[in-house]
């Protein structure tokens, strides 16, 4: 028989070659029909997927691309304000305007996934910004008194800090020569007279802001135009009438920017002019405006962050006090921070103790004792000039000797510690002494201390310790000690305060804790993490990819976390504990308005997604918005739109007699299968799908053991009658894939499973299952379900059960332990896929599972 078939087929094709060649008659109709029956040797490929399905799973990855990107650039501002990094206020800038952008990619993504559900996030983000752009906005000088007397200055007027500081001391009745403000808008109307803003914006824009010469041309063309052209007229009269109200024959023109002598000091960067005559008080004032673009000023102004708008002018007019000695006080000792009161003092007025020009006496006063003095050479003094300025002198025998009396001492520290005590903090005093020997403040500002000396840092390892996990990186810095509590079952509530909280995994509603536990030690997770940035912003010290954590720290033991090099010691190490961060005053502007940001960017409040305040409305930060949007895409992804029909997917070919379809967005099967309608397991390349598979394959295709009388019954029961029984056995099984997504809606008799798995980035990949239903009687698929939640538990799901349906997510783990999981879950759903029929007894299930994890994740059914 076998050479007869082959002889036919030898003749077959013999017969064809002669038809085409045309060497045999036959009919044209039947000769065309052979044609196209012998040509179709490929099935044609199936059409490329629906349009909205691959939208869908693009809009998902565009939405996880934004969520990374601003949780990665957050962990950088954190780490430029807890690592005290140099940065300024173009780094703040840039980095608010990416959040921003990806911001707004995230949540026009989450809004076009959902139809417009989620529109209210959009109000939510927009709310957030409004406050983001008011922290990095500059000032906007609004209408307001031209001039005030010093007494009536109050702060958010655009005085200045130094006026609002001496109407401060003025009203708490502190000596302060009397003397006037001239308001910042004072200046905003000449300068919008005299059209000089569009010079300023040329001119300082194209300066190159890296060294003194380029502002130099910059510098001389915006202060010869200050200084030729006139004042408002009506601006003009009121400083003259402020003038003769004040009755003084000479007075001091002092500098008073918006933005100076408050955490800023701006000292020696803007002009002070001493003993001017009224009749030269308004050429003197220009002169004052324009100290504000001598190269010097500006090249201060964009090292600390700042543009020239935000440095307008205020100027203090204040009667001159010809002091018979002057100079400067600190509250406290710059270079230890210690409590102690420093007096410099100079013969004549104070302008060389401020320059540092000559030596000056120094006194120091502690506890109310002067405990310490110090002579200076004082070859030189200065004088008020009777033309006006200022004269140099040889200050004269009888002022050979100290400069203040000890009671003048002591009055002066006196003064500066009122003037502490009225600001809260160390305060930098400008003071002079007249011929009647009354002491005057002439301005206060608080005192740059330098940084105390910085402890030395921990040793990489504590000599004689017993360490007990050295490995992980550092999520939070900082050192702390407790007793570990190892979490169980999600259940935060029983986490004691102090306790050193030891997690699989790095999830955001571990959180809600960060205010009562010690430090956190994870076994997975990135520094990038929402717990990572919560914890930051807590300042709870933490160690996250700490691989066998919970083996490695037993429960209830104290341990001391050393969140700086990575280690964890056995018992309390007293050597690490008493090292505190040092962090240096700041005195960059960038430093001071990125702490203001991160207030509306880095807490989150959404930390449970069961919780009442999960929804859009609640969202008050950025960190809010991303936890939101996050968790609602991954719901998104799941409800995906109908699954299409066979003739668009292709069918998988194995051992396992299930009807298997799948629908590859991109990068699923190897691309030599994707020109036929059938494929087999070796052609996927899907990474959640692949290990999903090897689990399938390796429990293969069993029933379970016989079913009893009973059991069989409530099949028949329990599907009602009339159902097609045979149609819901023969019920085809679709997957949608890509490189690193599977969504698996997989029917098995009578149940319905759907079966979804991200695996990308180390915070983006999860493993979701939504299982119900079952053949038997409701009690046996009930039985069925717990035995699923106990496996899955078992393997660190978080699983909610209501009656015969079940819902379990894992997260937060590497991507390897991730496919071990999805190979789990397909050993799991082929070996329960009929198990609910022999589920006659709550005693079944805990054998089943007992069974299941005995035989390595398989059943001898």
């Amino acid at each position: 028989m076998t050479g007869v078939w082959i002889s036919g087929i030898i003749i077959v094709k013999i017969l064809v070659i002669r038809i085409f060649a045309g060497s045999m008659l036959i009919p044209a109709k039947l000769k065309e029909w052979l044609k196209q029956r012998l040509s179709r040797v490929h099935p044609l490929p199936p059409p490329e997927p629906p349009l909205e399905l691959v939208d869908r799973y693009r809009q998902y990855k565009r939405l996880l691309g934004a969520n990374n990107a601003i949780l990665s650039i957050l962990a950088d501002l954190q780490d430029k304000i807890n690592k005290e990094f140099l940065f300024d206020m173009s780094y703040v800038r840039s980095a608010i305007a990416q959040i921003e952008t990806e911001a707004q990619v995230l949540v026009s993504t989450l809004v076009a996934m959902s139809h417009g559900r989620y529109a209210a996030l959009e109000t939510a983000l927009q709310k957030v910004l409004e406050k983001i752009h008011q922290e990095v906005a500059e000032p906007e000088i609004k209408p307001g008194p031209l001039i005030l007397p010093l007494q009536e200055v109050r702060e958010g007027w655009f005085f200045g800090g130094k006026a609002e500081n001496l109407g401060e001391l003025l009203r708490l009745g502190l000596p302060v020569p009397p003397g006037f403000a001239i308001s910042a808008y004072a200046q905003k109307l000449f300068f919008e007279q005299a059209g000089l803003e569009e010079l300023l914006q040329e001119s300082v824009a194209g300066a190159e802001l890296k060294g003194f010469k380029d502002f130099s041309e910059a510098s001389l063309a915006i202060r010869e135009r200050i200084l030729s052209s006139p004042l408002p007229a009506e601006f003009a009269q009121l400083l003259k009438r402020s003038l003769e109200d004040l009755g003084a024959d000479r007075v001091a023109v002092r500098s008073s920017a918006l933005q100076e002598d408050g955490y800023f000091s701006f000292a020696g960067q803007f002009e002070t002019i001493l003993n001017v005559p009224v009749i030269l008080v308004e050429q003197r004032y220009k002169e004052v405006l324009a100290s504000q673009f001598t190269p010097r000023a500006l090249y201060y102004c964009q090292t600390k962050g700042f543009s020239y708008q935000e440095l307008a002018m205020g100027v203090v007019v204040m009667k001159m006090v010809e002091a018979k000695a002057a100079g400067v006080l600190y509250t406290a000792d710059p270079a230890t921070g210690d409590p102690a009161v420093l007096v410099n003092a100079v013969c004549g007025l104070g302008s060389l103790a401020v320059g540092g020009q000559v030596e000056p006496d120094i006194y120091r006063v502690e506890q109310g004792r002067v405990v310490s003095k110090h002579v200076g050479a004082k070859e030189r003094m200065h004088l008020p000039a009777p033309e006006g300025g200022i004269t140099e002198a040889v200050p004269p025998p009888e002022l050979g000797g100290v400069c203040l009396t000890e009671p003048q001492i002591l009055e002066l520290a006196s003064l500066g510690c009122q003037v502490e005590q009225a600001f809260g903090q160390p305060q930098d005093i400008e003071w002079a002494l007249d011929a009647t020997g009354t002491l005057y403040l002439l301005q206060a500002r608080p005192l740059r201390l330098r940084p105390p000396a910085k402890v030395e840092g921990p040793p990489p390892i504590i000599k004689g310790a017993k360490v007990l996990l050295q490995q992980g990186v550092i999520a939070s810095r900082g050192v702390a000690a407790g007793k570990v509590h190892i979490l169980q079952d999600e259940r935060l509530q029983d986490v004691p305060p102090g306790a050193v909280l030891v997690t699989k995994r790095a999830l955001p509603e571990y959180g809600m804790v960060a205010d009562r536990v010690a430090a956190v030690v994870c076994e997975v997770g990135s520094v990038t993490s929402h717990l990572a940035t919560v914890l930051r912003e807590a300042g709870v010290p933490a160690i996250f990819a700490a691989k066998g954590a919970t083996q490695a720290l037993p429960p209830e033991v104290e341990v001391t976390v050393d969140a700086i090099y990575g280690n964890i010691y056995e018992g309390r190490q007293e050597e690490l504990l008493q090292v505190k961060p040092q962090r240096s005053p700041h005195q960059s502007r960038a430093v001071r308005v990125l702490e203001s940001l991160l207030k509306h960017i880095t807490p989150l409040h959404l930390l449970d997604p069961r919780a009442d305040n999960f929804r859009p409305e609640c969202c008050t930060t950025l960190h809010d918005i991303t936890r939101f949007a996050h968790e609602k895409a991954m719901t998104e992804m799941f409800h995906l739109p109908e699954v299409p029909q066979e003739s668009l997917a292709r069918r998988l070919v194995s051992d396992i007699p299930l009807e298997v379809y799948l629908i590859d967005l991109g990068g699923g099967l190897r691309p030599e299968a994707l020109n036929r309608l059938e494929v087999h397991p070796e052609d996927i390349v899907s990474r959640p799908m692949a290990a999903y598979w090897r689990g399938v394959t390796a429990v293969g295709w069993k029933g379970p053991k016989p079913v009893d009388l009973k059991g069989l019954m409530s099949v028949f029961l329990g599907t009602g009658a009339g159902q097609n029984i045979q149609h819901r056995l023969e019920e085809k099984n679709y997957a949608i894939i890509a490189a690193d997504y599977m969504n698996l809606a997989k029917r098995l008799g009578f149940h319905f499973a759907t079966i979804e798995s991200f695996l990308g980035g180390p915070d983006d990949s999860y493993i979701s299952l939504t299982f119900y239903g079952g053949g038997a009687a409701l009690a046996r698929r009930a039985r069925r379900v717990r035995f699923l939640a106990k496996v899955l538990e078992h393997v660190d799901f978080r699983v909610e059960l209501k009656e015969d349906s079940l819902t379990a997510r894992v997260d937060g783990y590497e991507l390897p332990v991730l496919e071990e999981k999805l190979e789990i879950l397909g050993r799991l759903m082929m070996v329960s896929k009929q198990l609910d029929m022999v589920m006659f007894s709550d005693t079944v299930v805990d054998y089943y599972y007992r069974e299941f994890l005995k035989e390595g994740y398989n059943l001898r059914l």
